[in-house]
């Protein structure tokens, strides 16, 4: 112990006078673990430990945290004009010097944190002291989290307030802290100290790039791609397996069984489902706005990389096999309207500019949408409608005639857009308001900002499997959530007594009743919110005798908690489909379907007993992949009833049945022991973390029985446990988009 505290004082006489290593001396205090993680951190990122990491977020364990006067920040009064265009390439802050709004300007550390700790519960401590943070940022596996605020006297305050506050046992300490580092300042200035690159190691050009990032898989046949699409998927499996076994240990005598009879996984993977169009399937396609490797500006394309990993340039996107003839022909047209128009393409780095980002749309009907974004800047409002007349001049008699665009329209973005005169964000520069497809003999409107799924036939076969699996009838109530236009909902609605569809896109939801009311469907109704806020008055309105079939289609990163805990309170509910472009993001949603009962979670659990993926994105590493969950219950009901029909078979002409000792008991005899024998297999909840508490099982979406003092203040301890177990860095809540190198993965902490 004398020797390593000798070592580690001998270090930092090192350090100290190193100037490159100062900062790390600074950030000594701010972890716990000590500061020789973060030197070898240091020594292997180089100047990249300020870019971003994968998941979007720059690695906040290695920012700075220095005195008010050394920050950045004290100019952020500055213009634009006044930053000097060198400091683009020198000044990681530079962006906080431009006179736009941003809170890493006003950021402070907290540190000495407790080890565990759920972001729920640290959220409301900011409530309950009066703080109104903007963003909170935890680290995972530290005891140091960053939060931004609006203004000055929100970090003052919120200094003054931490400073010394006890929390679960721990004196908290805050002190202020620098923004978040610029990732393409850090990569130029990385490139300019490394040593050039091996000019034996072949370059790819601009376009290679930009194919093996869109469609790295483009160089395989098809069925190679399946096939390593359906192994990922089975590799996923094996992944849900081990959280079950981890997360719900009485779960683990069933996933035992399973898993010797599903080579290690909970259940099996039936064959994946070809998309019936390999190439240019895909509907939907945003192309950003750029310069180029060689400087040349207004490219219409794909970007190179990502931003975070520093990377702006543009390269065409013609040679990407997924994208449809018609998003290409526009493309084309596009680019050179772009090239003879006066105004400049906007600069991701030093936000000036106009032309940012072309969306294109395009249906089974021939028609296309084109979405074609400006920053309007300081564009004097006749200087922007000389710009639409210019645009709606060119593609309807000029050259751009024959791009075979059916609506186009102009998208501002940036911010104060009322007080500089315009009204709303898109303005209709010619044809149609809206674009219309067709899928499962049923038309579709579809807006410039609603979600429909990329691949219109590989949809078709995703929607009939779902529906398959639901098992709907004609008294059955569908709940759609996630529902989008409302496709899902209205291909099944025939089948169905009504659907439900609930849609944050306000635009969206309009569409639906439309659609609904255009294919005369009318035992469909759409309700536009937050599903996590929705959901619960909706069930409210569902009868308690009603059975409830429910199919989600959930963005990437999957369902709000409190939804997964409505669904569960419905007991109506015996079967739920989930459809995940991304299983990897939402696995917490198949562990909390399935967890046991407890306050938090209640309504008897579900079980995962299919999966199948379909291959909505040829050419990509992706695909979809669709999970029944059935209630344990039902799993069970449907076993006896399976075992009941079996021998019903076997009933005699006479009425009897044979038993095992060959002697013959009237029919009804033998149903009546029948009945008693079978064990429901629903008795066997698993747990995990949390105390499983008895529930009465009831009919429709009836509360179940409350918990008892005891039982209530077992659950509550638990659910305190439960919060803890969170990953720090999985946060809940609205990314603030001021910049693309900000936190991706922060939150909007109001």
């Amino acid at each position: 112990m004398f020797l390593m505290s000798v070592k580690r004082r001998f270090l930092y006489l090192k350090l100290r006078d190193c100037d490159r290593c100062s900062s790390i001396l600074t950030t000594f205090s701010l972890n716990k673990n000590g500061w020789l993680p973060i030197i070898n951190q240091r020594r292997s990122q180089k100047v990249k430990s300020t870019q971003m990491d994968t998941t979007g977020t720059v690695s906040m364990a290695t920012e700075n945290v220095e005195d008010k006067d050394q920050k950045s920040s004290n100019t952020s009064g500055l213009s634009v004009k006044d930053v000097d265009e060198n400091s683009l390439d020198t000044d990681p802050y530079h962006y906080t010097k431009r006179g736009e709004f941003t809170s890493e300007i006003f950021k402070i550390a907290i540190q000495n944190l407790p080890r565990y700790y759920g972001y729920s519960e640290f959220k409301k401590l900011f409530h309950k002291l009066g703080l109104k943070p903007k963003k909170i940022k935890s680290i995972s596996h530290s005891n140091l989290a960053f939060v931004t605020f609006n203004n000055e006297e929100g970090r003052q305050a919120a200094l003054k307030t931490i400073k010394g506050y006890q929390w679960k046992k721990k004196i908290l300490f805050a002190k202020e802290a620098d923004p978040v580092v610029d990732p393409v300042t850090a990569k130029r200035k990385n490139e300019a100290e490394e040593p050039e690159e091996d000019p034996k190691k072949p370059k790819l050009s601009a376009e290679e790039s930009v194919v093996n990032a869109v469609t790295p898989l483009a160089h395989l046949p098809y069925e190679e791609q399946l096939a390593m699409k359906e192994t990922a998927m089975k590799d996923f499996l094996t992944f849900l397996t081990d959280k079950y076994q981890s997360n719900i240990p009485e779960m683990r005598k069933w996933l035992n069984e399973q898993r010797s009879a599903n080579d290690g996984r909970c259940i099996s993977l039936e064959s994946i489902k070809r998309s019936p169009i390999v190439d240019g399937y895909r509907n939907k396609c945003e192309f950003s706005i750029g310069k180029s490797r060689e400087g040349k500006e207004k490219i219409v394309g794909f970007r190179i990389g990502q931003y975070k990993g520093g990377h702006t340039a543009v390269a065409s996107p013609l040679p990407c096999k997924n994208l449809s003839p018609g998003s290409k022909r526009v493309v084309e047209h596009m680019q050179a309207y772009l090239d003879q128009s006066e105004l400049r393409y906007f600069d991701v780095v030093s936000h000036e500019g106009h032309w940012s980002q072309l969306t294109v749309r395009t249906t089974e009907r021939s028609e296309v949408m084109a979405i074609l974004q400006l920053h309007p800047q300081d564009l004097p409002k006749e200087d922007f409608e000389a710009e639409k007349q210019k645009l709606r001049e060119y593609f309807t008699s000029g050259p751009g005639s024959s791009s075979g665009l059916t609506s186009l329209y102009l998208q501002l973005v940036g911010k104060s857009l009322k007080e500089k005169g315009f009204e709303t964000n898109f303005y209709l520069v010619l044809g149609d308001t809206h674009v219309t497809e067709e899928l499962l003999g049923l038309k579709f409107r579809i807006s410039q900002d609603a979600f429909f799924q990329v691949n219109t036939k590989a949809a078709e076969v995703l929607f009939q499997t779902a529906g398959d699996w639901a098992e709907v009838t004609k008294d059955s109530v569908l709940l759609d959530v996630c529902c989008g236009t409302g496709t899902i909902g209205l291909s099944l609605a025939h089948r169905v007594k009504k659907v439900i569809g609930v849609e944050l896109c306000k635009q969206a939801v309009e569409d639906a009743k439309v659609n609904a009311k255009n294919n005369g469907i009318e035992n469909a109704t759409y309700i536009c919110g937050k599903a996590e806020d929705r959901l619960p008055s909706v069930m409210q309105d569902i009868s308690d005798s009603e059975k409830v079939i429910g199919i989600i289609d959930p963005p990437r990163a999957g369902l709000h908690r409190r939804v997964i805990q409505t669904l569960r309170r419905c007991e109506g509910m015996k079967r739920l489909v989930y459809m995940s472009c991304n299983p990897y993001t939402a696995w917490n949603n198949f562990i909390d379907l399935c967890r046991p009962v407890s306050i938090r979670y209640r309504g008897t659990p579900f079980r995962l007993t299919k999966a199948v993926p379909v291959d909505l994105f040829p050419h990509s590493k992706h695909c979809e992949l669709i999970l029944l969950f059935q209630r344990e219950d039902s799993i069970s009901d449907s076993r006896e009833d399976s075992i009941s029909d079996s021998r019903e078979d076997s009933i005699s002409d006479s009425g009897k049945v044979p038993i095992s000792d060959s002697r013959e008991v009237p029919a009804a005899t033998s149903e009546g022991s029948m009945d008693q024998s079978e064990e429901p297999v629903g008795n066997e909840r698993p747990i995990t973390g949390e105390d499983t508490v008895p529930t009465e099982q009831t009919a429709g979406n009836k509360t179940p029985a409350p918990l008892s003092e005891g039982q209530t203040a077992a659950a509550e301890s638990q659910n305190q446990q439960d919060d803890k177990s969170v990953t720090p860095e999985v946060t809940e809540g609205t990314v603030d988009d001021v910049k693309e190198a900000e936190m991706k993965d922060e939150v909007d902490a109001e």
